[in-house]
């Protein structure tokens, strides 16, 4: 008999295939055009909601940008996972701080560190850089610029190298 953790009935009929990752959250896609319609669902109208948002994050696929989001219901302690992509270059997202307010930080990190759009932002200034900081630092082809604290320190890369080029005086 299996005990394999099976995602609710509402979720596989309003998405389609819901995955179950190995950590037992429900994994769910979505098109980035109804991606707030489907956390909507799960944080405000579905019984229980996700009332927790926990985080949301990008990774850098080439010519798309993934979002995945995190929510929970601290009750059962059940966990979903939202994904969905966005183009990398003019790529936007609908904020979900309507959903979660505590949405607000995450959403301007992932703006100021992927170049993410998210329409409805209520604060969209940068939250970690500079306002004149160039580029998006968590990309993949990012370049860092020439800083002194932006620099390798050749002791922490390869100190072996280092210590051989400059050795120790006895």
């Amino acid at each position: 008999m299996s005990t394999a953790i099976q995602p609710p009935d509402d979720l596989t009929q309003r998405f389609g295939e819901v995955l179950v990752a190995p950590d037992g959250a429900w994994e769910i896609s979505v098109p980035a055009a109804s991606a707030h319609d489907a956390l909507a669902y799960l944080g405000l109208e579905r019984e229980p909601a996700f009332s927790l948002f926990i985080d949301v994050f990008g990774v850098d696929h080439g010519e798309q940008i993934e979002i995945i989001y995190h929510a929970s219901r601290p009750e059962t302690g059940d966990l979903c996972r939202v994904r969905t992509r966005v183009p990398r270059i003019g790529g936007s997202i609908a904020t979900v701080t309507d959903i979660w307010l505590g949405a607000g930080w995450p959403e301007r990190e992932l703006m100021e560190m992927y170049g993410v759009g998210i329409e409805g932002h209520p604060d969209p200034r940068h939250l970690l850089l500079p306002d004149d900081w160039k580029g998006f630092p968590l990309r993949k082809d990012y370049q860092y610029p020439d800083h002194p604290y932006l620099t390798p320190d050749p002791m922490r890369e390869d100190p072996g190298k280092y210590l051989s080029e400059h050795p120790i005086e006895e």
